[in-house]
């Protein structure tokens, strides 16, 4: 069974600032989360149980929750990896906008 992937608004932003070889990348990769949220190389954040992240690129990391009860993947950050402050990240708090037909992935 698949998980529906949703992208935050600071994700989305992300995504638009990143070179275009990189974005495409992050778009593929944001994709297939869908069918398989724990690819290989994925690690979960050391005390924040649910918060992945996985590397995209070389330089890059996608920052995503997983949250299996609702088979949902909400992809939160897409940064260098030095530009990544993992803190600042709220394990609890909803960053995703819920989903409507304008808001679908391929929109951004």
């Amino acid at each position: 069974m698949s998980y529906r992937v949703e992208v935050g608004p600071r994700a989305r932003k992300e995504i638009k600032a990143l070179p275009g070889y990189v974005r495409a990348a992050a778009r593929k990769l944001i994709r297939s989360l869908g069918n398989q949220p724990r690819p290989a190389g994925a690690r979960e954040l050391r005390d924040m149980p649910t918060i992945y992240r996985v590397w995209l690129a070389g330089r890059w990391r996608i920052v995503y929750r997983i949250e299996d009860e609702y088979r949902r993947i909400q992809v939160l950050r897409i940064r260098r990896k030095e530009d990544i402050e993992y803190e600042t990240l709220d394990p609890m708090s909803s960053e995703v906008h819920e989903p409507g037909p304008e808001r679908g992935y391929d929109s951004g």
